[in-house]
């Protein structure tokens, strides 16, 4: 499949985002290629300019394969969006469907940079993304707890104050 504008959404589901291909282990109307993730991403290597995780990391068992698999079927310099619970969520827990938990240094592991840095150990994973952006949903950031959401101490220490976390990173090839 060779397309230099392949756009792909892991995990999509019923949700169809225009221009993006779905993938999903469900044969639902809105999925274009029914695929188990847990085997890995039915596409050539190479073959994607962008990638949407949205809400499904968590329900899969080994992250590291995922990451991977990701990486594999980008192109250099490929977008990747993925959302996903915060570990400091009861969202991230209640689920009993979720197998694994994130914060915003989980994904330092896929950025070989913090490895030669000598900041992580280096577990021999074959994926490399540079981290572009952070971003965090809050429960509710209106009023007076607005102000509390914006303090570290705050984020770090007490739990439902960020709900979903999204990270933006670049396939480096």
């Amino acid at each position: 499949m060779e397309n230099i504008n392949l756009k792909i959404n892991l995990g999509g589901g019923p949700n169809r985002t225009e221009g993006f291909l779905n993938i999903d282990h469900l044969p639902l109307p809105e999925v274009d290629i029914v695929a188990d993730l847990r085997k890995g991403i039915p596409l050539e290597d190479n073959s994607v300019n962008e990638i949407m995780a949205l809400s499904i990391l968590e329900h899969l068992e080994d992250t590291c394969f995922i990451m991977e698999e990701m990486h594999r079927v980008c192109m250099k310099d490929a977008k990747i969006v993925i959302t996903v619970p915060y570990l400091k969520s009861t969202a991230a827990f209640k689920d009993p469907t979720h197998k694994r938990f994130f914060s915003e240094r989980t994904f330092e592991y896929f950025d070989r940079s913090f490895i030669e840095k000598g900041a992580l150990p280096d577990y021999g994973l074959k994926c490399n993304f540079k981290i572009e952006k952070i971003s965090y949903k809050y429960y509710n950031p209106s009023g007076i707890r607005a102000l509390l959401f914006n303090n570290h101490f705050f984020i770090r220490f007490f739990w439902d104050i960020i709900k979903t976390i999204t990270i933006e990173l670049r396939a480096i090839k």
